[in-house]
């Protein structure tokens, strides 16, 4: 073989190896509607899960993130993989994954320059708690379960009940 043909085919192997490898080891996907993350469904923009959260009535978890911040990797392959996560994220929460590159208006609405950034909501959008930067599943794990027992005990009053001008009066 000339050596024009061999250094052309071992090009072409290593293109094509390389692309194999992009396209396989990229942990994310998005349609357009939701981004999946860890196997798990996040809607992509804040106002498609405020919607979803108002309607199930479930708090939310906004979730600041960027392809390439390390950190964000660590949560997708340890964190939210873990079972205990993931059952409860899936069950009991909203989820919204804010690409800090991508979606500029949710990430400047809720200040999240640096990635990774937990924010979480009630179903009405407001605040809980957040916390910036990494945290191990056996640190959010009680997190979670705390904002899920708050959210379930919490006494949903609806803003439209008839109010009485003479409480007293007969």
């Amino acid at each position: 073989m000339q050596p024009k043909k061999a250094i052309t085919l071992a090009l072409l192997a290593v293109t094509v190896f390389f692309i194999y490898y992009s396209a396989n080891a990229a942990p994310l996907i998005d349609d357009g509607n939701y981004t999946y993350i860890s196997g798990m469904q996040w809607y992509n923009t804040y106002e498609k899960g405020l919607e979803v959260a108002q309607a199930e009535n479930k708090p939310m978890l906004v979730y600041g993130w960027a392809i390439w911040c390390k950190f964000c990797e660590k949560l997708h392959k340890e964190v939210y993989p873990d079972p205990r996560v993931s059952s409860i994220l899936e069950e009991d929460f909203v989820l919204i994954a804010i690409d800090i590159d991508v979606n500029n208006k949710d990430a400047e609405r809720f200040s999240i320059s640096f990635p990774p950034k937990l924010i979480f909501l009630s179903p009405t959008g407001e605040g809980i708690t957040e916390i910036p930067g990494y945290v191990p599943a056996d640190t959010l794990l009680p997190i979670l379960e705390q904002i899920k027992t708050l959210h379930i005990n919490s006494i949903q009053i609806p803003h439209d009940l008839p109010r009485t001008e003479d409480r007293g009066a007969s």
